[in-house]
Parts: C-alpha cells; sequence; structure tokens
C-alpha cells in the first residue's frame, strides 16, 4: 500500500520520513510487522496559485501495518507542523464511473459535477529511494 504524507516541511530528508514513520509499522503479538519498500519526495508546483508544496509518498510492504500506521500518524506532528497522512490512489479516467458506464444510470453520472483533482499542478523535483530488503530499511541511510 502506498501512504502519502501531504505538506510536509520543504527541507524534510528521507531519513526523517523514516523515523518518523518506523515506530507505526512494529508488529506485536497478533500484528504483522510492515516494512518501507520505498520512499518518495515530490515537489508540487500550482502553476494557477504559484505556490509550492512538498510530499512524501512511502510503499509499505504490509496493507494492515500501513494502515495501522495512517491511523496513528495521521494529523501528528512532523517537524512541528501536524500533517495528513492517509492512503494513497492512482486515478485515471480510465476508470471514472462517469466516462465508462455508458447511459444506464444518469444520477449517479451527474452526481459529481467536476474533477476533484487540481488541474495546474507540475512536478518540480521528484526524489526517491528503494530498499532492496528489509534489512536495508535502516542502513540504507
Amino acid at each position: 500500500m502506498i501512504i502519502i504524507l501531504r505538506r510536509i516541511p520543504e527541507n524534510t530528508k528521507k531519513s526523517e520520513l523514516i523515523e518518523f514513520i518506523s515506530p507505526a509499522l512494529k508488529g506485536g503479538i497478533l500484528k504483522k510487522t510492515g516494512h518501507i519498500e520505498y520512499i518518495k519526495i515530490l515537489t508540487l508546483k500550482d502553476t494557477q496559485r504559484k505556490t509550492i508544496e512538498h510530499h512524501g509518498l512511502v510503499t509499505i510492504d504490509s496493507d494492515a501495518a500501513a494502515k495501522r500506521a495512517i491511523k496513528q500518524l495521521n494529523r501528528k506532528p512532523f517537524k512541528n507542523r501536524n500533517i495528513t497522512v492517509r492512503e494513497y490512489f492512482y486515478r485515471s479516467w480510465h476508470n471514472d464511473p462517469r466516462v465508462n458506464m455508458g447511459q444506464w444510470n444518469d444520477e449517479l453520472k451527474e452526481k459529481r459535477k467536476g474533477n476533484r483533482r487540481r488541474a495546474r499542478l507540475e512536478i518540480v523535483t521528484e526524489e526517491s529511494i528503494k530498499f532492496s530488503s528489509k534489512q536495508e530499511d535502516h542502513h540504507k541511510l
């Protein structure tokens, strides 16, 4: 599962994201331990508002651990800023039910008038780290 850490501070390092997320991935007697597989820090520019945003995308190998991390970390302080942590979804017009459903349900087709995605975002920079084994999580950085 991929989780997104929205609007992280500009000077965030990947090692700081690992330190923030890792305690929430620890398992227990009945809980499966999760491991970070991939980390990406995106810098996005909103060309309409002329603002810059920074987001962290983290791939976690266990869905149960990722859900536990979302629950534990959402709205928690990270570098003196409360951040939103949630599941990340890839969206495409190919799987938009308003496009692919044909004429059989006009009510559902018009339920959402506009797209929730902001159209004027562009990627400025993209930094990523991929872990090749579970032991590398803490030794890589």
